[in-house]
């Protein structure tokens, strides 16, 4: 995965999303097998039937702590985030003004997942078009990426990737400015 990074970095603007896509698709074989197994548990895309985090507590602890530390140096303080969380509040970092994804009518978590990708994507652009700038993906959450696969592809081409790492998935919505780097 490291090498994959490095690559990534070295990669042109006009290959970048190419490649990042390259990194997503192997995100999403390197969890296939529990993929097909979430795949099938989803098809009632209830929150009460979801997958649980397949780490233990302690582990989730310092996932969690490490998505605090990564989201304060990628993403600019006080940015308005939406976490794919369910409905878990130790993922909303503090400092941001940070949302559940997906989110219900009254703000807090809907409480169930989207049917499908196309469903997954019009509720992203809504919550953009509210003024969300950055959605971040927890690893406990990466198997969106497979089950919602245009949603993964709509990610890149949308917007760009902040981060990436065995942790989380930043993606950063907000316009570029012209000559501005994208990493």
């Amino acid at each position: 995965m490291a090498r994959i990074r490095e690559r990534l970095a070295e990669t042109s603007d006009g290959d970048r999303r190419l490649r990042v896509m390259l990194v997503l698709a192997h995100e999403a074989l390197r969890n296939g097998e529990a993929g097909d197994a979430r795949s099938a548990q989803m098809e009632g895309h209830d929150a009460g039937t979801s997958p649980a985090p397949p780490v233990g507590a302690e582990d989730y602890s310092r996932l969690v702590s490490r998505i605090h530390d990564l989201v304060a140096a990628s993403v600019p303080t006080g940015a308005r985030l939406l976490v794919v969380s369910r409905g878990d509040d130790s993922l909303l970092v503090p400092g941001f003004e940070a949302a559940h994804f997906p989110k219900g009518k009254s703000g807090g978590y809907a409480g169930y997942y989207p049917k499908d990708s196309e469903a997954a994507i019009a509720h992203l652009e809504q919550c953009r078009a509210d003024g969300a700038e950055f959605l971040v993906v927890p690893a406990t959450s990466y198997w969106w990426l497979d089950y919602y696969g245009d949603l993964a592809r709509h990610l890149v081409t949308a917007g760009r990737v902040a981060h990436h790492d065995e942790h989380c998935l930043i993606c950063d919505f907000r316009p570029q400015r012209e000559g501005a780097s994208t990493e």
